[in-house]
């Protein structure tokens, strides 16, 4: 009850809009930290799919240039089944 009532006073000197801003704008700085805490992790995250993304790719095309190069023939390999 203590708060409340050093909060009367305020809001008759100040008030009630400022009250309500006041308000607002402590609600808005923890709403600000936690998305950029979310859009932090979320780079956070893109950039490990990222390097992924480019390991896949080079995997790829060691596959597509064995492919192009027939080194998975085995004729071409002099490797012949018996």
């Amino acid at each position: 009850m203590d708060i409340f009532n050093q909060i009367i006073p305020f809001v008759e000197s100040v008030g009630f809009p400022a009250l309500i801003f006041a308000i607002w704008y402590i609600y808005h700085q923890g709403q600000m930290k936690a998305f950029e805490l979310i859009v932090k992790d979320n780079f956070e995250i893109l950039k490990e799919l990222l390097e992924t993304n480019q390991y896949h790719a080079a995997l790829l095309s060691r596959i597509e240039n064995k492919i192009d190069n027939n080194l998975w023939c085995p004729i071409l390999k002099k490797e012949f089944i018996k």
